[in-house]
């Protein structure tokens, strides 16, 4: 016998209040479940080197007239340049 059809067989011999609960209880499941969120596999080496290759794998993905069109002086200027702040002279 399946675990559907054992289920299906507590359910018609269960009284009506344990019926309330069990429903609560599967509505609960089911509503944990559409929340999960996949989780990233694991790296396959620990630390900075595993951050250095995502990184890299990231940059790969980003075509080079891309890359171009950035600012030289992004990383001194980043506020400036998301939020209108004062530019900082390099």
């Amino acid at each position: 016998m399946s675990a559907k059809e054992q289920l299906l067989n507590e359910l018609e011999h269960a009284p009506d209040a344990m019926l309330e609960e069990i429903l609560d209880f599967c509505l609960f499941l089911k509503q944990r479940q559409q929340q999960k969120i996949p989780k990233p596999s694991p790296p396959s080496e620990g630390g900075i080197a595993s951050l250095l290759d995502l990184v890299a794998q990231i940059h790969a993905q980003v075509p080079p007239e891309e890359w171009e069109k950035l600012p030289r002086d992004l990383s001194i200027n980043h506020d400036h340049y998301l939020y209108g702040s004062p530019k900082v002279e390099e």
